[in-house]
């Protein structure tokens, strides 16, 4: 009996064992969904308009400053694309201000044309 008890008490152990560490998992992995994952790799290179209704608006809603990081969510076709700040502000942009950051807090890479 007493050999039975120890070897529930050391199952219960390690199943708490196996449920920290792949919730410890689960964690690292919603990170990058963040503000500092990888995904919000482009950022702005000057103080870049910033458009809510779409590249067809005459005057920006407002204004991204330099160095803004944005999540690529589509491209217009128009030398603008779809993006989204850390703050979850959705908008265009014009292409021609944005860069790449390949690296996590990097340097930006390049400058993005209109072809991606």
């Amino acid at each position: 009996m007493l050999g039975g008890k120890k070897r529930t008490h050391s199952m219960k152990k390690s199943n708490l064992l196996w449920v920290f560490f792949l919730s410890l998992c689960f964690s690292f992995l919603s990170c990058s969904s963040t503000i500092g994952g990888y995904e919000y790799n482009l950022i702005t290179k000057d103080r870049t308009p910033f458009y809510t209704q779409g590249p067809g608006e005459e005057v920006p809603d407002s204004y991204l400053e330099k160095g803004t990081r944005l999540k690529l969510l589509g491209t217009t076709g128009e030398g603008f694309v779809r993006v989204e700040t850390t703050r979850g502000k959705k908008g265009f942009v014009p292409s021609s201000y944005l860069e790449k950051q390949d690296t996590y807090y990097g340097t930006p890479s390049s400058t993005l044309g209109p072809s991606w």
